[in-house]
């Protein structure tokens, strides 16, 4: 199983290498923004919801994952939590 995850893992950095070559730095600086505001979002949603118990983690996971996905990304996380 550990060597499908570095598969995963050079697919993704490949991936983001031809985005990011392809797209130049207006992607990039993009995803930077989504992901600083996404964190920002995880973190206030969490303090209102504090009393529910519901709270969703931030780290570079969910972090990138609110930064490429954006706000379907956001409710996704928050979706997830509410399942588990």
């Amino acid at each position: 199983m550990p060597d499908v995850m570095w598969l995963m893992a050079a697919l993704g950095f490949g991936f983001f290498a031809y985005l990011l070559y392809t797209r130049q730095f207006k992607w990039l600086f993009s995803v930077i923004r989504n992901m600083v505001v996404g964190v920002g979002g995880i973190l206030g949603v969490n303090f209102m919801l504090s009393g529910m118990g519901v709270a969703v983690g931030v780290n570079a996971v969910t972090a990138l994952i609110v930064g490429l996905l954006g706000l379907p990304g956001f409710l996704l996380l928050y979706a997830t939590q509410l399942l588990i």
